[in-house]
């Protein structure tokens, strides 16, 4: 599979996790898992995905952290934060420390797979540029 259908998922909750990767599975992409952010520093240390769907709230490190620990790098993969946290200075953060996208729980899997589609198609353009 190209490595550009790779996606991370960070996200502490094992029964949203698990719904997003077989939804994700099941659309052709390749799904790694993170359950808390230093996992997902890590695994984006390694397996370098394509797109990255994080969580805010999670264990150990929040989105938050882990966003600003990726700096400049934030900015260079798509992102999409994928949160219960609906407050706009929620959203203005995370789109400010590098975040693409943002979607508030609940979501339906349509919406998921639509923002996830439009992160790669953006990624695949300024890739060609």
């Amino acid at each position: 599979m190209p490595s550009d259908t790779r996606i991370l998922v960070a996200e502490d909750d094992a029964g949203i996790r698990d719904i997003i990767r077989t939804r994700l599975q099941m659309a052709g992409y390749q799904v790694e898992i993170a359950r808390n952010g230093v996992e997902a520093l890590s695994k984006l240390q390694t397996w370098r995905p394509a797109a990255v769907i994080l969580d805010i709230n999670m264990p150990e490190l929040d989105g938050f952290g882990v966003l600003e620990a990726l700096g400049p790098r934030a900015r260079e993969t798509p992102i999409l934060v994928l949160t219960a946290r609906h407050a706009a200075e929620d959203v203005r953060r995370a789109i400010g420390l590098g975040a693409k996208d943002y979607l508030a729980k609940p979501f339906t899997e349509s919406q998921l797979l639509a923002r996830v589609a439009r992160l790669l198609r953006a990624r695949a353009r300024v890739v060609l540029i």
